[in-house]
């Protein structure tokens, strides 16, 4: 396809996800983005006031708990292709509900080590079956504007969550009793959402050719591992710009703190407004070059970090607004393109098995992020832009090669 043959292609097809059920989609993707944004900004003040365990004691034991999850995610995945997304996430829902009406009724570090060693296997098990929903939901032609749609309503609820608890919880027990029960409502409210798509989720595609006895497993894929390996990384990247742009700007650049609002607001604004037109333009392309470019979009952001240090103070704001509109778009590249193929290149009988899988990679991202940016920022803060540019080039040189052959199969 031409340049050309895709933008008539682009002017043709809506922007908004169409079919039966879009708005419960859409509404349980918010309430459920919105609860999550509500308790993110105040999670460890939450998990120290109420279980009455240090600081330290929390952190060590979310790590644990979130690293003690993974294995179960295959189990995850499994029941996700037998009974089908639907009741997972409702099942998910529930779940983490109730873990937070237990962080409030049970204190201690025991309860604590349960509880969020539930709640991250309910939030491994929600990402792992929500795409897949969107794709039993989604009418033919429409899977890259729900898979589109889930993530607007996500960024949505998630900046949505963080202005209003911020302006409502108080630092203190009653406020984060408060913050738990809002909480454990706002799962009450996702799981009767996804539990009302019942009537309108349409019967699965009938599987071509005979049913093998034995699935050929997730992990001998190499098209799939190429592309979690990529998206994996990328988000190693994105996570760390979160955790290490603001330190950067306030103590190496030296700029004001309403500078980290300022570029914060506009990644915010650009995710919600430009993904589903963004989604529209980029179906007419292969989504492999698409992963790959936007990753290397990046880089934009990390040279105007660079070129800021020793520029006058109008140039910074300008440098840093200008790159981090191109890094948002990318973003936006990015998150599309590796939901179309993490959820195109696995066989229909085993998507859920294939999300879940995925999830050790997201973990292993979400893990390590943190490390690398604070051993970088301590040490050599300007080689932390440096690093993450090697890992956009990384993760082209993993897609690139071959453009994926068997995403043109699976497609």
């Amino acid at each position: 396809m031409t340049l050309l043959d895709t933008a008539k292609a682009a002017e043709r097809a809506p922007v908004l996800p169409r079919g039966p059920g879009v708005a419960l989609y859409g509404a349980a993707g918010f309430a459920n983005a919105l609860g999550m944004g509500f308790f993110y900004p105040f999670s460890l003040l939450f998990y120290t006031e109420l279980s009455g365990v240090p600081l330290r004691t929390v952190g060590v034991v979310l790590t644990v708990t979130a690293l003690a999850v993974l294995p179960g995610l295959l189990a995850v995945g499994r029941l996700v292709d037998r009974v089908g997304p639907r009741p997972v996430l409702v099942a998910s829902s529930v779940l983490r509900g109730l873990c937070f009406l237990g962080f409030i009724a049970l204190p201690g570090v025991v309860p604590l080590a349960v509880f969020s060693f539930l709640l991250a296997l309910g939030n491994r098990a929600d990402n792992a079956a929500a795409p897949l929903l969107a794709l039993r939901l989604a009418p033919p032609g429409q899977s890259s504007r729900w898979l589109a749609l889930s993530r607007v309503v996500f960024n949505a609820g998630m900046g949505l969550g963080a202005l209003i608890a911020g302006v409502f919880i108080v630092d203190t027990t009653s406020g984060f009793v408060a913050l738990g029960a809002v909480y454990a409502a706002g799962m009450a409210l996702t799981a009767a959402l996804y539990f009302s798509t019942r009537a309108v989720t349409p019967p699965g595609p009938a599987p071509a050719g005979p049913t093998r006895s034995r699935p050929a497993p997730p992990w001998g894929d190499v098209a799939f591992i190429r592309v979690a390996t990529a998206n994996a990384v990328l988000l190693t990247a994105a996570l760390a710009v979160e955790t290490g742009m603001p330190v950067f700007v306030l103590r190496e650049l030296a700029m004001p703190s309403w500078t980290i609002g300022l570029l914060f607001a506009v990644n915010t604004a650009l995710l919600a407004l430009l993904q589903l037109p963004v989604s529209r333009v980029l179906d007419g392309f292969r989504p492999a070059v698409v992963l790959a470019l936007g990753g290397l979009s990046y880089a934009a952001l990390y040279a105007a970090l660079l070129l800021a240090d020793g520029a006058g103070p109008q140039l910074q704001v300008a440098l840093l607004v200008g790159g981090i509109a191109v890094y948002t778009l990318g973003e936006l590249a990015v998150s599309q393109a590796a939901l179309v193929m993490l959820t195109g290149l696995p066989p229909d009988r085993q998507k859920g098995s294939y999300l879940a899988f995925n999830q050790f990679f997201v973990g292993g991202a979400t893990a390590l992020s943190p490390l690398l940016a604070t051993s970088l920022l301590t040490g050599m803060p300007t080689a932390l832009w440096w690093a993450l540019a090697g890992l956009s080039a990384v993760s082209a040189a993993v897609l690139l090669p071959g453009r994926l052959r068997g995403w043109r199969a699976a497609a």
